[in-house]
């Protein structure tokens, strides 16, 4: 999400119809070889400890017709989305996303009993193999939510990591305080904006751009919270609440598949 605007995509509306459809059967809107495709706005699919969600938090910037739809194929693990923003400008309109967690915003329950837990005591794996067919401008980077209660909501967020793993046409933040750091072997851009400012107050904003975009990775997510502790973005009493990835949507058309996105 970009940093002016992460907290806003999570408006009323959005939680009230991802609720709703959280409660649906998997099987609900299956297609004879199994693959269940919603193209509603907030529409969300369950699958196992992972929630698709359409999250179109800002798609009334979109001047023309579009279309995104979220999928899910429980027989081989994929997840994704695909949409069709032609003719629109640069202003990213939407987030669709894989959770594992609990998103911190108050209609959201946890897709797992593994999440929140005190993030001194976080041990995850991060899985992930994807394939990107698009034009226009997009990125895709996970959403990794910090709270300071194990009930969490938009008031205790105190920090949101941002890992990018794709981007087209979209550029990384600029800052003077950007560094360079090596993480779990890879090195990456670093930008912390350790007062950012929301709609819910403040907290930290943190977003890594690897040298190398791979498409196919595990990484362990605890080497990545024991840079950020020592770097005073995060704290260790604090909680993981959410492990999210989705695309930053902005224009063109375009296809993501995560062939394998696995939380240890």
């Amino acid at each position: 999400m970009q940093a002016n605007t992460v907290i806003k995509k999570h408006f009323l509306f959005g939680w009230f119809v991802c609720a709703f459809f959280t409660m649906a059967n998997i099987s609900a809107g299956a297609d004879p070889a199994g693959r269940i495709e919603k193209s509603g706005e907030w529409d969300c699919i369950q699958d196992g400890e992972y929630l698709v969600e359409n999250c179109t938090w800002n798609v009334k910037a979109a001047t023309n017709k579009w279309q995104e739809i979220i999928f899910c194929d429980p027989a081989t693990g994929s997840r994704g989305w695909r949409w069709d923003f032609s003719g629109e400008n640069d202003v990213c309109k939407t987030y669709p996303e894989i959770i594992f967690g609990r998103k911190p915003f108050d209609v959201y329950k946890s897709t797992t009993s593994r999440l929140p837990v005190i993030l001194s005591a976080a041990r995850f794996q991060l899985e992930y193999d994807y394939v990107a067919k698009s034009d226009g401008t997009y990125n895709t980077t996970t959403d990794i939510s910090f709270t300071d209660s194990t009930n969490p909501g938009p008031a205790n967020i105190r920090a949101k990591l941002m890992i990018w793993f794709d981007h087209q046409n979209m550029p990384f933040f600029e800052s003077k305080a950007k560094k360079r750091a090596v993480i779990g072997g890879q090195p990456y851009q670093v930008f912390i904006e350790h007062d950012h400012v929301g709609s819910e107050g403040k907290w930290v904003f943190i977003a890594l751009l690897p040298e190398n975009l791979p498409a196919r990775d595990e990484l362990n997510l605890k080497e990545y919270f024991d840079y950020l502790i020592s770097e005073g973005a995060l704290k260790p009493e604090w909680f993981l609440s959410s492990i999210e990835a989705g695309s930053e949507i902005a224009s063109g058309r375009g296809e993501i598949t995560f062939r394998r996105f696995v939380v240890h």
